[in-house]
């Protein structure tokens, strides 16, 4: 029952963006993070003082918000600030002149914006934002079947509609992303 009601609501949370591209490239990485982040939706403080759903440490906490950090264990709460977060980072790229992708969006993410804009990130940063790109695209091909295309690992060649559906992920390897140079330690 919870199952049936959980994709309900992301079905109708789908199709409200599906006007709005921006919105639905938002939700799609917002969840890619917080699946990378937090699959387990572990409720502890973490190693370094992260909390909730996507993580957040205290310092970007209180850039978006006056509620308690406590209350980043909150979904909705933690939603909140992290739609503000991902529409700074945005902003933040795009004043700067980068491509607000999702790529460069994960990156800053995990390791700031400035990391990002100086093409100064750890490895580990890097990885993460392959791994939110891949989920964000498996996302785009699961929730638009119609306008995906997707394709078999090693193959090349298309994918039909049920192998999409099967409910396996399927990561494809980004091409051309950006090159950073990577920071030690």
């Amino acid at each position: 029952m919870k199952s049936l009601i959980f994709k309900s609501l992301l079905l109708v949370t789908i199709l409200g963006f599906t006007n709005v591209a921006e919105a639905s490239d938002r939700w799609e990485t917002l969840r890619a993070i917080n699946w990378v982040e937090n699959p387990n939706n572990q409720t502890q403080v973490g190693r370094y003082g992260e909390l909730g759903p996507y993580q957040f440490r205290p310092g970007t906490w209180r850039m978006h918000s006056d509620k308690p950090f406590r209350q980043a264990i909150e979904r909705v709460v933690a939603d909140e600030v992290a739609v503000k977060h991902y529409e700074w980072i945005k902003r933040t790229l795009e004043r700067a002149g980068a491509e607000a992708n999702v790529f460069n969006i994960a990156m800053a993410w995990n390791c700031g914006v400035e990391a990002v804009l100086k093409g100064r990130a750890p490895n580990v940063s890097y990885q993460y934002a392959e791994r939110v790109s891949n989920l964000v695209e498996t996302l785009k091909q699961r929730f638009q079947p119609d306008l995906a295309v997707a394709t078999r690992p090693g193959e090349g060649g298309p994918m039909n509609f049920d192998e999409r559906r099967s409910g396996q992920l399927r990561f494809r390897i980004l091409r051309d992303t950006p090159r950073f140079v990577l920071a030690a330690g």
